[in-house]
């Protein structure tokens, strides 16, 4: 199963995900994007790939979120290697919280 597809089943309950851009016209959705990092290198080649996952949870300004970042987090502990992170990013525009965490996988297993 690849990154994207892993995350996005992981999500899907909590609100609608996207990886990268989200085009559609709820008001409260996700979107996730990761970088890639060699890992566990043998034989000048890498065993596995970190993935730097980075999960955005958008919602109105006065919407309560509380629900859906305990969703969020305990989702992301059921597939990461660690637990996320949580930054709040808000501003006037809307409310924008970032979670960060790490998964393991196969070299160009995205």
């Amino acid at each position: 199963m690849s990154i994207n597809s892993t995350v996005k089943a992981a999500l899907d309950p909590v609100a609608p995900v996207k990886a990268d851009t989200y085009e559609g016209d709820e008001a409260v959705y996700i979107t996730f994007s990761y970088a890639s990092v060699p890992a566990n290198f043998a034989d000048d080649a890498p065993g596995h790939e970190r993935y730097l996952l980075s999960v955005h949870l958008y919602a109105p300004i006065g919407y309560n979120t509380i629900k859906e970042r305990k969703a969020i987090k305990k989702a992301l502990a059921g597939i990461a290697e660690t637990y996320p992170s949580m930054v709040n990013a808000s501003d006037k525009e809307g409310q924008h919280l970032v979670f960060e965490c790490e998964l393991v996988g196969e070299v160009g297993g995205e």
